[in-house]
């Protein structure tokens, strides 16, 4: 099957393939006497026909496999054979340190994903073999940031999940050689409970008590434009306003990784335009960024909006930001199909769905579809007509189930209106001369 072959003044490789028609592999040896190249040869010879057979290796092939150094090994996976071999001891603290340094991720990605590395370091310990965790350990390390950590459902949610994407990649270096993480059920990643929508009556209180024209348009710019916080909004630039068209080319640096959403286009709406030109009048000439001097690293955006919400007599709400950027979303889905909303928010249906929408008046919009509102207006331009028909006699109304009305002739929903007169009920019109 395989073949010891010399070639560069001493150098040896072995040379094989999986089958007839399969391309040629080579383990590279170095400078190694025949008797080296030898019993290399025979225990490749071994490990081809276990792989090609199904079958584990032998002790002796195994212990032999034991002994070799790391680079050997990864010479030796390269080609196909020892996968797992010399990586099955490796411990959770060696596999995170890799994992991380191999992560390619915005600086957000890997803050959230550093949380979970700090709870399963918490949990299992650095020196916990990665193949011993176990599925049990898993669903109990779950349990442990419930009952331990006392994080909420939807952090669980989000680090069970985190835990499981890590755990593939194991899978994938052959370190774990199953994910012990598939199959618990995350739940859902949505915090109903510290979702606000934040009314107009709200922000403009607050920026009425902002004496910076860049902090009201940071304001505007998330509540009024739905941006995202620090992120879109920093990175957007006066190049990108469109006075004329009344348009914003808002940079996406969240999504820049997928092609086409690198910007969103967004209506330069009017509560926006106010602030911003506002802003533009005071910036120095031929400033790049809207935001100038509130740049990221220069102040903690998030401690000073807490500070001009309690300077405006007002309670900072949970996920400052975010649920101005929600609130604005709501409330352009009661105007605008949503389709269109999404598109200028920058998120998906389903995300909008699941993490934005709200109830901008839950009361209101009950009665407005249940038309009680509409039924009691109309039950008082009957009465009023009714009245102004009596020619004076006095009239009194009280419920009535299913009666029609000589105005409409329908029938008039038993929880509004009837006409009664002389206790008779239905609609007759007291006459003196009967």
């Amino acid at each position: 099957m395989a073949s010891v072959v010399n070639y560069d003044d001493g150098l040896k490789r072995i040379e094989f393939a999986y089958g007839p028609r399969q391309p040629r592999k080579t383990i590279r040896l170095g400078r190694v006497n025949a008797k080296v190249a030898a019993s290399w040869l025979a225990k490749v010879d071994a490990m081809i026909a276990d792989r090609l057979a199904g079958r584990p290796h032998d002790a002796e092939v195994s212990k032999w496999l034991g002994d070799l150094d790391e680079s050997m090994l990864a010479r030796l996976r390269a080609v196909g054979l020892a996968d797992g071999v010399g990586l099955s001891q490796t411990t959770l603290g060696e596999f995170l340190e890799k994992y991380f340094a191999a992560m390619t991720a915005k600086p957000g990605t890997r803050l959230a994903y550093g949380h979970v590395r700090k709870n399963l370091l918490g949990y299992f310990g650095a020196t916990k073999s990665v193949r011993a965790v176990t599925t049990a350990d898993a669903d109990n390390w779950r349990a442990w940031l419930v009952e331990h950590e006392k994080l909420s459902p939807a952090t669980v949610s989000r680090r069970t999940v985190a835990a499981r994407t890590i755990w593939r990649k194991a899978v994938r270096w052959n370190i774990a050689r199953r994910n012990p993480f598939e199959g618990i059920r995350a739940g859902h990643q949505s915090n109903e409970s510290r979702k606000r929508f934040i009314t107009r009556e709200v922000i403009d209180a607050i920026i009425e008590h902002t004496p910076s024209a860049e902090w009201r348009a940071i304001i505007a710019l998330a509540r009024y434009g739905g941006l995202r916080c620090p992120s879109e909004i920093y990175a957007l630039r006066w190049g990108d306003i469109d006075w004329d068209r009344g348009t914003i080319r808002v940079p996406c640096p969240k999504l820049e990784y997928l092609d086409g959403h690198g910007y969103r286009l967004v209506p330069l709406f009017p509560e926006l335009r106010e602030h911003l030109l506002a802003l533009f009048t005071e910036s120095p000439e031929g400033a790049e960024y809207v935001i100038s001097t509130c740049r990221q690293g220069a102040m903690n955006l998030r401690t000073q909006f807490e500070r001009l919400i309690a300077r405006a007599g007002l309670t900072p709400w949970p996920k400052l930001f975010h649920n101005l950027r929600a609130s604005r979303e709501s409330e352009l889905m009661r105007e605008y199909d949503l389709a269109t909303v999404c598109k200028w928010i920058g998120n998906s249906p389903a995300v909008a769905a699941k993490h934005y929408a709200m109830s901008v008046d839950l009361d209101a919009d009950f009665r407005r579809a249940t038309g009680l509102e509409q039924a009691q207006q109309k039950a008082q331009q009957i009465a009023q007509q009714a009245a102004e028909s009596s020619d004076g006699q006095e009239m009194t109304f009280t419920p009535s189930f299913n009666e029609k009305t000589p105005e409409t002739g329908g029938l008039v929903d038993p929880c509004l209106l009837s006409l009664n007169a002389d206790k008779t009920r239905g609609w007759a019109r007291q006459d003196s001369n009967l």
